[in-house]
This record gives structure tokens, C-alpha cells and sequence, in this order.
């Protein structure tokens, strides 16, 4: 099974796979999804990692809060309510 974790507060350079790379550290990744504005044509600045449950929250814990880029990252489980990724 895997879980998916909502990334938030990520440098608009970023690439989803350089995201992957740090979340492989945690665990087995399974995707990266950032969000875009296709109105815009720009990344939003969040975004999702669907990884093994077995190491969501260690991914949780080990990342959020954590500086990336210059910006520190929000990382908890995605929720509901959290923006839609198209």
C-alpha cells in the first residue's frame, strides 16, 4: 500500500525529480506530482510523494521543517482538503 504525503513550500525551481531523490532517502517513492497552475503555466509551489506506507511517517518526521532550496518544507499526509492535483 502506499500513502500520500502533501509537500508544501517548495522553491519554484524545483524539480519533482530532485523532491524524489530526497524523499528515496526516507523510503521507496512510488511518484511525485507537483501542482501547476495551468492558467499561469507555473508550478504553484506544492505538491504530492505517494510512497510506501511502511515509510510515510518517517518521511514525515525526518522531513518537514527541513530546508530545501532555501525554503523550508511542509510535509505531513495529504489530506482531503488539501488543493487537488489535476
Amino acid at each position: 500500500m502506499h500513502r500520500s504525503l502533501f509537500v508544501g513550500n517548495i522553491a519554484y525551481g524545483a524539480l519533482e525529480s530532485e523532491i524524489q531523490s530526497l524523499f528515496s532517502n526516507h523510503g521507496s517513492v512510488k511518484d511525485v506530482h507537483f501542482v501547476m497552475d495551468y492558467k499561469q503555466g507555473r508550478f504553484r509551489g506544492f505538491g504530492f510523494v505517494r510512497m510506501a506506507e511502511s515509510d510515510a511517517d518517517e518521511a514525515v518526521s525526518k522531513l518537514n521543517g527541513t530546508e530545501f532550496q532555501g525554503r523550508r518544507l511542509i510535509v505531513r499526509e495529504a489530506r482531503e482538503n488539501d488543493p487537488p492535483s489535476r
